[in-house]
């Protein structure tokens, strides 16, 4: 029986529109939606995984839509006009605005000022209306049950960081799609080979230019996770090729997999000076918590590896992926404890070739990431995601990014701040079932 987490799935599909696309080496549309996730593709996956796998790409057309202004009454302000999140409203805005006109929100809702699902005339008008306009930046954090908690999307942020805030969720933290590395159609003929060979002016030109469409400041100070996967080609996956049972042991192929690695994290920390930079998948605990099985004792080994070989050296953080994996009826249900702790103590198991540590930032999700659960796909209940916050902070973690695809709950039309809001009652004892 096979016990996997799912990765990345409707956010690593997260593309740019075709209008894009003329000035990008990748061919990349919201018509062309499929995600990257190595853990979602691979072929050695059981029948409840691949099942997981058809149910999330059926999700992903589906789950874009944000609520309309209509519904919300929404109203504009100047922080909703600065796009370059420069604190005032002004030429770099309309100049982040122009090239989204005609967007609808299945794949970008950055520009959509008025929240009306779509990028026209009417979003560069408020825009105007506000021109010169000071938009400072909401910084106060509300003192609450949810202190350290990061709200992460793919590729963008939160449209409403006030929201967030007055939870005591902070935004300052944001996931890039291996897309915008230069990393895609592995498991395509010759897509290992072209990914291996990029060179870094042209993963620098790409990422500067995925950043700017997503609107992710190239002078932020935010943490910006590299979410880095693929076909063979994921952390998870490093271990396999130092062990002779497995049918791709290839130990000189797991140099070139981790130069390419290091020279995507070299270039961005060129494109990104002034951020925190995280590695996707550095580690991901078995779902059973048992550092002693033997797929744990070969992934762990990958992971040691790599960092021998000089991987974490360019890095801020390692990013244990901590996913809900089980729910309240699955016969692992009882294990999720342990798997929090393993992931937590074999990532701080891991250091800098120096032998310093590594800080460490793991990310949870509202969702349940598991083909053998009885809940795949569900929102996870929120005393079980309360539960390892409080785990976590047993372990001395007190920070953490919970990532979302996008705005609402993947899978679902629940939206995340909803779904924060219910997370906050329940620690503060206010939750109603």
């Amino acid at each position: 029986m096979k016990c996997l987490l799912t990765a990345m799935t409707a956010a690593s599909a997260m593309l740019l529109p075709a209008a894009a696309t003329t000035a990008a080496p990748l061919a990349l549309t919201k018509n062309t939606a499929k995600s990257t996730s190595s853990k979602a593709k691979a072929s050695n996956r059981s029948k409840s995984s691949r099942s997981l796998k058809s149910s999330n790409k059926a999700t992903v057309a589906n789950s874009n839509t944000l609520p309309t202004s209509s519904d919300n009454k929404f109203t504009p302000t100047p922080n909703d006009c600065d796009l370059s999140n420069n604190q005032v409203v002004d030429v770099n805005d309309i100049m982040a605005l122009l090239p989204l006109l005609g967007s609808d929100c299945t794949s970008n809702c950055n520009g959509d000022i008025n929240r009306d699902n779509r990028v026209d005339v009417s979003d560069l008008m408020v825009m105007i209306a506000n021109f010169g306009l000071a938009a400072p930046a909401s910084n106060e954090i509300a003192d609450t049950a949810l202190n350290g908690a990061i709200l992460s999307l793919q590729n963008l942020y939160a449209n409403d960081r006030d929201d967030l805030h007055r939870m005591g969720v902070a935004n300052n933290a944001v996931c890039i799609s291996s897309y915008g590395l230069l990393v895609e159609g592995l498991a395509e003929p010759g897509g290992l080979d072209r990914c291996l060979n990029h060179t870094a002016e042209e993963i620098r030109s790409y990422l500067t230019f995925y950043a700017n469409h997503y609107n992710i400041a190239l002078d932020t100070e935010d943490i910006v996770i590299l979410d880095i996967e693929g076909y063979r080609f994921s952390p998870i996956f490093w271990g396999n090729y130092l062990d002779p049972s497995i049918s791709y042991y290839n130990p000189e192929m797991l140099d070139q997999i981790l130069d390419a690695y290091m020279l995507r994290i070299k270039v961005a920390r060129q494109v990104f000076p002034n951020a925190k930079l995280g590695l996707y998948d550095t580690i991901t605990p078995h779902c059973f918590g048992d550092p002693d099985m033997g797929v744990m004792i070969r992934r762990q080994r990958g992971y040691e590896y790599a960092a021998a070989r000089g991987i974490f050296e360019g890095l801020d953080y390692a990013c244990p992926v901590l996913y809900q994996v089980w729910g309240h009826t699955d016969y692992g249900y009882s294990r999720s404890d342990a798997v929090t702790k393993m992931g937590i103590e074999n990532t701080r198991a891991l250091t800098r070739i120096d032998g310093t540590p590594l800080e460490v930032m793991p990310l949870m999700s509202l969702t349940i990431y598991n083909g053998d659960s009885n809940h795949a796909l569900e929102p996870a209940r929120v005393q079980d995601v309360s539960q390892q916050i409080d785990v976590l902070s047993s372990l001395g973690v007190n920070e953490y990014i919970i990532w979302n695809g996008l705005e609402n709950v993947e899978h679902t039309d629940i939206p995340v701040y909803e779904q924060l809001q219910k997370l906050l009652d329940y620690r503060e004892g206010a939750f109603v079932n």
